[in-house]
């Protein structure tokens, strides 16, 4: 059903920082947008110094960048702007809009941002989008998004094809160039299935009547806010579903909204946290998870020393048969109870 209301209209950029996704070499392969508030500083430096840090992963370029709003009415002067913009130059990671930046507005945020990477990073091949408490392992989620990609994404890598797979008449691979095969559709997520609107007041997830009628029943699938992926191709359908459709306050239920408006699925990963915050765990962390919620900054730095060595390309943790046993059967049974 077509939604009550007008159309989302996206605001302009404060902080458009349009170059973060070019200079030399290959563009990312994968392009994380973190949402983060304005005042959340030692949560952003949190996330720089531990896997937010990371600029290559399994031989592949990624990207992270922070999105966020403006400043709340309850500053009496511009200093947090100013501070703001400070914090961009010197860090070259941040995009701003024009937006007051709350939980109600996390649709303008994240769709701002979405826009800005169909716009502007256009080459990346996969968007993550998550929050600024969210744990992600980096690594191992590029390892994932390779195996679910297939041979493509090996190719993608710079590796020759194998000689047995090329055909006669491919002119492309008997010259050895790369294949740049479309990214199929792609919306992975820790996904949530049959979830009834909240109608309490004051709830920070309420939605009205007159956004979600009753008739229409529950929300479609929809991908947990804290952590989900989406292909190149997924973003610029959810993007033009989105324009025609008023947005919902609930940002990872109008993502879902707009992609089963467009015909596609969110895929089920368990690996995906989700809102689950997960015990730090050397095994359950560095050979399972891909993302964890709910970390503090001290948590976040204490994590990432988990999942490998100190070097800039983070190995899985070694962990003997036992403890992968148990880590993986820890993280597990917390994923079934949540």
């Amino acid at each position: 059903p077509a939604s009550p209301g007008p159309p989302l209209a996206l605001p302009r950029l404060l902080i458009p920082n349009e170059e973060a996704c070019g200079g030399p070499g290959a563009p990312p392969f994968l392009l994380i947008l973190v949402c983060t508030a304005p005042e959340n500083l030692n949560q952003r430096n949190a996330i720089r110094a531990s896997w937010g840090g990371l600029r290559e992963a399994r031989g592949l370029r990624v990207q992270t960048l922070f999105l966020l709003g403006e400043p709340g009415l309850w500053h009496p002067t511009r200093e947090p702007h100013i501070n703001l913009v400070r914090e961009a130059a010197a860090q070259g990671d941040i995009l701003q809009a024009a937006f007051r930046d709350s939980y109600r507005n996390l649709t303008l945020k994240t769709l701002s941002g979405l826009n800005w990477a169909n716009k502007h990073c256009s080459m990346a091949r996969y968007i993550l989008k998550t929050d600024d408490d969210v744990f992600v392992n980096v690594p191992e989620l590029v390892s994932e998004l390779i195996r679910r990609g297939g041979r493509w994404e090996q190719w993608e890598k710079g590796k020759e094809p194998p000689l047995r797979e090329v055909e006669s008449g491919d002119e492309d691979l008997q010259e050895g160039s790369i294949l740049r095969q479309p990214v199929p559709l792609l919306y992975l997520g820790r996904v949530h299935w049959r979830v009834h609107p909240s109608r309490t007041p004051g709830n920070k997830h309420q939605i009205s009547e007159e956004q979600w009628p009753p008739t229409w029943g529950p929300f479609p699938p929809y991908a947990s806010g804290t952590g989900y992926v989406l292909s190149a191709s997924a973003v610029q359908l959810i993007l033009k579903v989105a324009s025609r459709a008023p947005p919902l306050p609930l940002e990872d239920v109008f993502v879902g909204v707009s992609a089963r408006r467009g015909g596609l699925t969110p895929t089920h990963c368990v690996k995906l946290a989700g809102a689950t915050h997960y015990p730090l765990d050397r095994c359950c962390y560095g050979k399972f998870l891909l993302t964890s919620h709910k970390l503090d900054p001290w948590k976040m730095q204490e994590a990432w020393k988990l999942v490998g060595s100190s070097d800039r390309e983070r190995t899985a943790p070694f962990c003997s048969w036992l403890q992968e046993v148990l880590g993986i059967l820890r993280c597990r049974v917390i994923a079934w109870l949540h």
